[in-house]
């Protein structure tokens, strides 16, 4: 896993760790800070590989709307205040995960490229969206949310120790 992202913006390169998008999205946003950042790491290292893109080259679909998820596009790209951000709840193939709202779906353009993603099996399942549905807003007994943070912390260490390449499926869309 990289340490940073790195996208350029007015003729700087600037450096955006997991921590920073997690500041950013708040501490309820620990799983999708850590998919964001696996997502951008990956869909970067596809599209630009010859080094960080430009920030408002940078167009998005997501077909899940969540806060951490719309933070870090925003805080990474500047899509949505760039209107490059299209979400799109019906997008992605049908093994996509689903979530609450929509399915864990996301299209990444820089410049004339555009690739599809969507995380492997394993990672977001029945138990995830049940835990979410349980607990994300604060419900539950001072137990049950402590075990839903162990839960969250556990998704998190197995998004980022996920080999490169191997976390998420991708197509291209070129």
């Amino acid at each position: 896993m990289a340490l940073f992202l790195a996208v350029r913006d007015a003729g700087e390169t600037v450096a955006i760790t997991r921590q920073d998008l997690l500041t950013y999205s708040g501490p309820s946003q620990l799983i999708a800070s850590a998919l964001m950042f696996r997502l951008f790491e990956q869909a970067f290292a596809d599209l630009s590989p010859d080094g960080p893109p430009e920030r408002r080259a940078i167009a998005m679909l997501v077909a899940f709307p969540g806060d951490g998820v719309l933070d870090g596009v925003e805080m990474v790209t500047r899509a949505r205040t760039g209107g490059r951000l299209t979400i799109d709840t019906d997008a992605g193939p049908s093994d996509a995960p689903p979530s609450l709202v929509g399915r864990f779906y996301f299209e990444v353009a820089i410049g004339g490229r555009r690739r599809g993603y969507w995380p492997a099996e394993g990672y977001f399942t029945d138990q995830f969206r049940d835990q979410v549905a349980r607990y994300q807003d604060g419900g539950g007994t001072a137990q049950e949310q402590a075990a839903y943070l162990a839960f969250k912390h556990q998704l998190v260490g197995r998004l980022l120790a996920a080999p490169p390449g191997t976390l998420f499926h991708a197509r291209d869309l070129s």
